[in-house]
C-alpha cells in the first residue's frame, strides 16, 4: 500500500492544484467566517452595551435632577424663617395654634404641592405642642415606629427612603432655634414613586432589568422586563459583588450597566441577558455560511481548469486571504481576467464589500439612532417658551402684590437666558457676571438672605469675552458646600474680578467650613458627579491652554478661595464670539 506522499507524487498537477488550493482556501474562509461572526457579535454587544449606558445615564440623571429638585424643596421649607418660627414655638391657646395652621403651614404646603405635581404631602412631624392638623402636621412621637425615624432625627442632611412599594420620601430634621430650644421636628415629603421612576420603567421595555440600591446595598426599586421568569432574575447581591460589566446567572450570560444617584446616594443597576443582544446576529452567520458554501463549491469547479499560467494570481489571492485573515478587512483586490481564477478573485471581493457592508450597517444604524435620540432631548428645551413662561409668572406676581415672586421670576429669566447664551460657546465678561449675580440673587431668596454676597469688579471688564458658564459652578460649590455647612449663619460670599496683565482673574471666596487637606489636592482630578470645578478647569485648559485654569486654597472652619485665570480678550473677536 503506498504511502500518503506516494499518493501525493502519483496525482496530476491539476489535482496537485486542486488540492493545494483547497487546502490553502478552505482554512482562511472557514477562519474569516468564524472571525467576522466573533467581531459581529463583540461589536453587537459592545454596540449595545454603549447605547444601555447611554440611556441608564440619561435617566439616572433625570433622577437625579428630580430628587435634586425636591432637596431643593426641602432646603426652602426647611430654612424657611416663618415655617420654623411656627414649628419650634410652644403654644399657649388653641388661637394661636389656628394662626400657626392657617396663615403659614397650610398656606406655604399647598403652595408647594401644586408646584410639584408628584408630590403627594408635605407633614410637619411636630416635637412641641402642635396637635394634628390633616396630615400637614403631625405629632413626632406618631412617627418613632417608622423605618425613617431614627436615621432623620439623628441627621440634620436630607434622607431618602422607599417604605412602601408605591411610595418615596425625603425626610430631614429641621434646624433647631437659635434661641437654644430642645425641640426636634422633621420634615417629611412624600413622593409618587411612579411618577418619579417613570424613566426606568421605559428602560425595562428594552428587555433589560432595573435594580436601584440605597446606599446600604438593599434594593429600593426593581424592574423586570417582559418574558422573564423571576425566577431567571439574577439578585441584586450578584450584580453588587460582580467587579466586572458582565455576569453568569443560573447558565445566563448578563450584561451588568451602572450608574450613581448623587443627590440620594443611590446607584442603579440594569442588566439584560447577552443572548438577546447576539441574537441580532443569526442573518449574518447565515450569510457568511451561504458565502462560504459558496466559495468552497468555487474552489472545487475553478480548480480543475487551473493551469500554470494561473498559479500566480492563486498566490496573490492567497496573499490577500491571510491578510484579512490577520483582521484587515479593508484590503483590495481585482482581476481584468474572465476566467476562473478572475472570477474567484471577484467572488472574494464581493463576500468581503458585503461583510463589509454588514458591519457598517449596524455601525452606522446604532450612530444615528444615538443622534435622533439626543435631537429629541435637545428639542425639549424651549427657551422662548421658558422666557414667556416666566414673564406670565412675573406680571401675574405683579399684579398679585407679591414682589418677592415677581423677583425670584426676573432673576430665573436673567439666569437661564444668560446661561443658554443662544448656544454660543463665548460671552461676555459683563454677561457673565449678570448670570452669576442672579444666581446668587436666586440664593439669598431660597436661603432667606442667610448670606451676605459682596461684589469687588474692577470697571471696563465687560467688554472682554471668555467661556460661557464658569462662575456659576464656583458660587454653587461655595454655597452648598461651605457656607450652607455653617452651623451658626452669617456666611459671606466675596466674587472678585481684576485684570493683571495680559489675564482676568476671577475669585470666588467663601466663610465657610473650608475643605478636608487631604482631598484638597484631588478636587481638580476628580470626578465629582455633576457639573463641578474639575469640569470647569478641564473647559479652561482645553480652551485657553495648560497655564490657565483654576486653583483652590482652603482652611478648615475659616473657609474656601478658587481661583479662576483666563487670558484677556476683547469683543472685537467675533469670529470666536459665534462659535
Amino acid at each position: 500500500m503506498k504511502s500518503p506522499i506516494h499518493l501525493l507524487k502519483d496525482l496530476t498537477f491539476r489535482k496537485k492544484i486542486m488540492l493545494c488550493f483547497l487546502l490553502v482556501s478552505i482554512i482562511p474562509v472557514a477562519i474569516l467566517g468564524l472571525f467576522c461572526y466573533q467581531q459581529t457579535k463583540a461589536l453587537l454587544v459592545s454596540q449595545e452595551e454603549a447605547n444601555l449606558q447611554s440611556s441608564l445615564q440619561q435617566a439616572a440623571d433625570s433622577l437625579d435632577n428630580q430628587i435634586q429638585i425636591y432637596n431643593n424643596l426641602s432646603d426652602y421649607l426647611a430654612f424657611d424663617s416663618d415655617l420654623n418660627e411656627s414649628a419650634n414655638r410652644i403654644y399657649t391657646n388653641y388661637m394661636e395654634l389656628y394662626d400657626a395652621y392657617s396663615k403659614t403651614i397650610s398656606p406655604l404646603f399647598l403652595s408647594m404641592k401644586n408646584l410639584h405635581d408628584d408630590v403627594e404631602r408635605i407633614t410637619l412631624y411636630s416635637g412641641t405642642n402642635m396637635e394634628k392638623h390633616g396630615n400637614m402636621v403631625i405629632p413626632l412621637q406618631d412617627a418613632e415606629g417608622e423605618i425613617w425615624y431614627e436615621p432623620s432625627i439623628q441627621s440634620s442632611k436630607i434622607n431618602w427612603f422607599v417604605p412602601a412599594e408605591d411610595i418615596v420620601c425625603a425626610v430631614r430634621r429641621m434646624p433647631e432655634p437659635d434661641s437654644g430650644g430642645t425641640a426636634k421636628n422633621l420634615l417629611y415629603i412624600e413622593i409618587d414613586s411612579q411618577k418619579l421612576f417613570s424613566s426606568f420603567l421605559e428602560l425595562s421595555k428594552n428587555s433589560c432589568g432595573i435594580y436601584l440600591a440605597d446606599s446600604n446595598g438593599s434594593a429600593v426599586y426593581s424592574e423586570i422586563f417582559a418574558g422573564l421568569d423571576v425566577s431567571e432574575v439574577p439578585p441584586l447581591e450578584t450584580l453588587l459583588d460582580s467587579d466586572s460589566s458582565s455576569i453568569t446567572w443560573n447558565s445566563s450570560d448578563y450584561t451588568v450597566i451602572q450608574a450613581n444617584i448623587p443627590s440620594c446616594g443611590w446607584d442603579v443597576y440594569l442588566y439584560k441577558p447577552i443572548h438577546l443582544i447576539t441574537d441580532a446576529a443569526t442573518p449574518i452567520v447565515l450569510t457568511v455560511a451561504f458565502i462560504i458554501m459558496l466559495c468552497l463549491i468555487l474552489v472545487v469547479l475553478i480548480g480543475w481548469l487551473l493551469s500554470h499560467a494561473v498559479v500566480s494570481r492563486i498566490e496573490k489571492l492567497q496573499k490577500t486571504m491571510q491578510q484579512v485573515e490577520g483582521g484587515d478587512m479593508g484590503v483590495t483586490i481585482t482581476s481584468e481576467s474572465h476566467d476562473e481564477v478572475g472570477d474567484l478573485i471577484r467572488s472574494f471581493q464581493k463576500m468581503l464589500d458585503k461583510i463589509n457592508a454588514l458591519i457598517n450597517e449596524v455601525y452606522t444604524g446604532k450612530l444615528a439612532q444615538k443622534e435622533a435620540e439626543m435631537r429629541a432631548l435637545q428639542a425639549q428645551i424651549n427657551p422662548h417658551f421658558l422666557y414667556n413662561s416666566l414673564s406670565l409668572i412675573n406680571w401675574r406676581a405683579i399684579r398679585a402684590d407679591a414682589p418677592d415672586i415677581s423677583e425670584m421670576a426676573q432673576l430665573l429669566s436673567t439666569f437661564y437666558r444668560t446661561t443658554l447664551n443662544k448656544g454660543k460657546q463665548l460671552t461676555s465678561v459683563a454677561d457673565e457676571l449678570k448670570n452669576t449675580r442672579s444666581y446668587i440673587d436666586i440664593q439669598r431668596i431660597m436661603h432667606s438672605g442667610q448670606f451676605e454676597a459682596i461684589y469687588q469688579i474692577e470697571e471696563g471688564l465687560g467688554e472682554y469675552l471668555m467661556l460661557n458658564l464658569l462662575l456659576q459652578p464656583l458660587v454653587e460649590n461655595a454655597i452648598v458646600h461651605g457656607l450652607d455647612q455653617r452651623p451658626d449663619g452669617g456666611g459671606i460670599l466675596r466674587i472678585t474680578a481684576a485684570h493683571k496683565k495680559d489675564t482676568i482673574v476671577f475669585m470666588v471666596e467663601d466663610n465657610g467650613v473650608g475643605i478636608d487637606p487631604q482631598a484638597l489636592p484631588n478636587l481638580l482630578t476628580q470626578d465629582s458627579g455633576g457639573y463641578g470645578i474639575k469640569n470647569v478647569h478641564e473647559r479652561i485648559q482645553l480652551y485657553y491652554g495648560k497655564e490657565f485654569g483654576l486653583t483652590l486654597e482652603s482652611k478648615l472652619s475659616v473657609g474656601t478661595r478658587a481661583t479662576l485665570t483666563i487670558p484677556a480678550r476683547r469683543k472685537n473677536f467675533e469670529s470666536q464670539l459665534n462659535q
